[in-house]
């Protein structure tokens, strides 16, 4: 019984963070879809529906515009950079896209939650397994 208990406590010491919430940082920042292609390039799927929905609306990457979430000017060395979730207006129709957010220091220490530790130290953000839907809902109607 004791190994098991001790095995689980080194199990769940050596798991990473499962992901920072970049829907607490409370705030949003516009970007372009081609600001995000990094995300997008993770999966084939995402890369060809976008593409042929740019063609549809005969624009460019640089022409849809995408709100994100913003990391405020608080974060020593992220202020201003966007994260997932986003949503990107294609004439009409949104592509939501989000992803697993994970935030870390210099020396790889990953971040879940914010904590002032976390705003000082991190100079990192990775965005990994995007996942979307596409909607002709107006997801910011109550914003007008």
């Amino acid at each position: 019984m004791t190994r098991i208990c001790l095995f689980m406590i080194v199990l769940l010491a050596a798991t990473p963070a499962l992901g920072f919430d970049p829907n607490k940082l409370g705030q949003g920042g516009s970007l372009l879809l081609s600001d995000i292609d990094p995300l997008i390039g993770q999966s084939a799927q995402l890369k060809q529906e976008i593409g042929a929905a740019l063609a549809a609306i005969k624009k460019t990457a640089d022409d849809v515009n995408c709100v994100g979430n913003r990391f405020p000017r608080e974060w020593v060395h992220l202020g201003g950079m966007r994260a997932a979730p986003y949503t990107c207006d294609f004439s009409g129709k949104w592509l939501v896209i989000d992803a697993t957010v994970r935030v870390t220091d210099r020396a790889g220490k990953a971040y879940d939650t914010i904590t002032k530790a976390a705003m000082q130290n991190v100079v990192k953000v990775t965005e990994t397994s995007p996942t979307w839907k596409w909607t002709t809902e107006d997801p910011f109607k109550d914003e007008k």
